[in-house]
């Protein structure tokens, strides 16, 4: 009797504050597969519960239309890209043409301006000449036909001088227009390619438009993880743009979602504490129970309860499984009592009346 009183007096009992509610949470769990466009149902390549990659075609629509506009566009576009070969090569050779033809100016400009120096040295030559004559003339010393004759050799080798700067300012006229010329025709070339270009680039628009059009014909797993809902569809059912086609869930950490009467929860759990979860249709006694602690507590109500989220701790019984929205309870120590204060707070509850400390009692377990 003396070893029960002390235990009734001093020993000290863990409370539990009991969930209304709870259940396993898997976060970022899932991700809805929709279609794009709407398209006729060519094959289907997933069923359900399948582990999927991230890429992995679920459903392939009908992409003929595309395909088609895509080949013809592809014809256009190596039309083009040979048009612009064509014209690469036509501008190498005017390169080619202009650069001989220029040369060939240059060096006959070259060899008429050296011809016309010599002209003009002779003609200074014979024009001294002339003057000899004239002069001897003048003192009886030669003929006057010897004087005619120089002059007259003057007098052409002045002609021929003309006729030789007519030719330089011909050569360089010449020289002028072959340049004018190319720089025309290299103008008119370099419109046609961009024209060419110009006409190239929206066809590449409309390829790259295509080739993602085609792209979204096949529904892809946009993450890693399990086909958990598929569409009752068939071969050659057509979709609408749109329609959800399935579902898939990734694997993620799992938490724990439990909702405490407002009395039970503020002022009684915080952050830090430890708790028990217990899964709904699985003894804990023949499965094992999960062990949790306390993350946040919501500061507002809610639906007149309280949220509180917990994360999981210690090893995972291999006979519990951790699903996504699994039900459960969960127990949360907020402290020690001992049975003795435990009696006191029962009968003051009971004399009080009070219905709410009755039901809250009720959720404390030692």
């Amino acid at each position: 009797m003396v070893a029960w009183a002390v235990w009734f007096l001093i020993k000290d009992i863990t409370t539990y504050s009991v969930s209304d509610q709870a259940r396993l949470e898997q976060e970022q769990n899932t991700v809805h597969v929709s279609t794009q466009r709407t398209g006729r149902v060519v094959a289907i390549q997933a069923s359900l519960g399948d582990v999927l990659s991230r890429g992995d075609v679920l459903v392939q629509l009908d992409t003929a239309a595309f395909d088609l506009d895509l080949d013809g566009d592809s014809k256009v576009s190596q039309s083009l890209d040979i048009q612009l070969d064509a014209i690469e090569r036509e501008q190498q050779l005017l390169n080619k043409k202009f650069v001989e033809d220029d040369k060939a100016l240059l060096g006959q400009l070259e060899l008429l301006r050296q011809q016309h120096q010599l002209q003009v040295s002779n003609q200074k030559i014979q024009a001294d000449v002339a003057d000899r004559y004239e002069r001897l003339l003048q003192k009886q010393q030669s003929s006057e036909l010897d004087y005619l004759a120089a002059k007259r050799t003057y007098q052409q080798m002045a002609m021929a001088t003309l006729v030789a700067e007519a030719e330089i300012g011909a050569a360089e006229d010449r020289r002028e227009q072959i340049a004018n010329e190319y720089q025309l025709s290299l103008s008119e070339l370099n419109q046609r390619r961009a024209d060419i270009q110009s006409k190239l680039a929206e066809v590449d628009t409309r390829i790259q438009q295509s080739n993602l059009a085609v792209d979204e014909q096949q529904l892809r797993a946009p993450i890693t993880g399990k086909l958990a809902s598929f569409a009752d569809i068939r071969e050659g059912e057509v979709l609408l743009a749109g329609q959800q086609v399935a579902t898939i869930q990734a694997k993620g950490d799992i938490s724990v979602q439990a909702f405490f009467p407002p009395a039970l929860a503020l002022g009684h759990i915080r952050e830090g504490q430890s708790a028990r979860v217990k899964l709904e249709g699985f003894s804990w006694a023949r499965y094992g129970q999960l062990y949790a602690r306390v993350e946040r507590v919501a500061s507002a109500v809610q639906g007149e309860r309280i949220l509180v989220e917990l994360s999981l701790e210690g090893d995972v019984p291999p006979l519990l499984p951790l699903l996504h929205d699994l039900p459960a309870r969960v127990e949360i120590a907020t402290g020690t009592k001992t049975p003795y204060q435990l009696l006191l707070q029962r009968v003051g509850d009971i004399l009080t009346g009070e219905s709410d400390s009755e039901n809250n009692n009720a959720r404390i377990l030692p």
